[in-house]
């Protein structure tokens, strides 16, 4: 049978990193590999001695892959460039069959159709074509719900998770305000596109979103197989802070004379939270309309087909999987993030006004 194996490029706490691999180990991947875009100890020692996690410090192998000319030896500027030079070379060298390409805050999962039990991610690969080239992963986004005092619920990795919703421009309106509607494409506050799953051996590349034959980002009209057995569990913005520092993140990129493209709607949250960034109220105002959902909400949602309780039992797998699993707590989290982001909090700070100390999970 095929093997499979996942690449990410990877900047947080090391407690969300060893979930991540470690809930990917159990689906039966044969190895994660994850770049470390800065050293993170924290990770190293909860999975040291894991067998098929493979940590990687960015830069360790010169940056000689693809990397030629003037180029050579030099980190790419771009985080979306780093990500794609990574999966790249863990598509050309790790010796997997297939690899599937996602951030640590997305969770690859078998779902159950038609009343049959959950495929392995291994069967769904062996019986893909011959010609294809690479499986399309469709994206689930994790929500949270919120009660009558706006307190949400559920800990760190609890769903449900909302599906991309093709009326949304037209009966989002129903559901959603004004200011969540601007904050919303096709239903989702983060992509809507999924991620990809790239057979190896036939010299292609792998980008953010599906695989291509140049490297530079031609040929993307490779054959594409769907399927409805596996869902991308997308956890963006962990936690209140988690999504704050997120968006001033991307506001402080979008100064840049180079700025990251995003789309209209991605832009519309890290403006709107960067215009508010000193006010705590405000920030999460609008972390309730863009992540948040009511009951009422959840329940319109749910009739329309769009939103989805599924358990997808990752601590179960984490706590089998590692010897020491590690605190997800929410009020760990964020404690790590604080640490981990002093750099970014006091940049946020000049600018905006920016105090992570309201925010965090206590």
């Amino acid at each position: 049978m095929d093997s499979w194996g996942v690449a990410a490029l990877v900047d947080e706490p090391g407690a969300l990193i060893a979930a991540f691999v470690a809930h990917h180990l159990e689906l039966g991947a044969a190895q994660v590999h994850v770049l470390l875009d800065r050293p993170n100890e924290e990770a190293r020692d909860l999975l040291s001695g894991v067998p098929g996690a493979v940590l990687t410090d960015a830069g360790a192998d010169g940056w000689a892959f693809q990397n030629t000319g003037q180029n050579r030896g030099r980190a790419p500027r771009r985080h979306l460039m780093r990500q794609k030079y990574h999966a790249s070379r863990v598509l050309a060298q790790s010796g997997l069959d297939w690899v599937l390409h996602c951030d640590a805050d997305e969770f690859l999962m078998p779902v159950r159709r038609f009343g049959l039990p959950a495929p392995s991610v291994a069967l769904l690969l062996r019986l893909a074509r011959r010609r294809t080239d690479w499986v399309h992963v469709g994206v689930a986004e994790r929500v949270r719900l919120i009660g009558e005092a706006g307190a949400s619920s559920g800990g760190l990795l609890d769903g449900p998770f909302r599906l991309p919703w093709p009326e949304f421009p037209t009966r989002g309106r129903t559901v959603y305000d004004r200011k969540a509607m601007e904050m919303l494409n096709v239903g989702l506050a983060g992509h809507h596109l999924g991620k990809a799953i790239a057979r190896a051996g036939r010299g292609h590349f792998l980008g953010i979103h599906q695989p291509m034959r140049d490297y530079g980002g031609e040929g993307r009209d490779l054959v594409r197989a769907e399927t409805g057995f596996l869902r991308l569990l997308h956890f963006d913005g962990l936690t209140l802070l988690h999504y704050a520092l997120k968006m001033v993140r991307r506001a402080l990129a979008d100064r840049d004379a180079n700025a990251p493209p995003h789309g209209a709607h991605r832009r519309a949250q890290f403006s709107a939270l960067a215009a508010v960034a000193g006010d705590a109220a405000a920030i999460r105002e609008q972390w309730l309309a863009a992540r948040c959902l009511s009951p009422a909400q959840a329940g319109v949602l749910r009739a329309r087909g769009v939103l989805w309780d599924a358990d997808p039992q990752i601590a179960a797998r984490i706590a089998h999987r590692l010897p020491a699993p590690p605190d997800l707590s929410a009020a760990a989290f964020d404690g790590a993030l604080i640490a981990r982001e002093a750099a970014l909090i006091v940049r946020a700070a000049e600018a905006f006004g920016f105090d992570p100390e309201p925010l965090r999970a206590r």
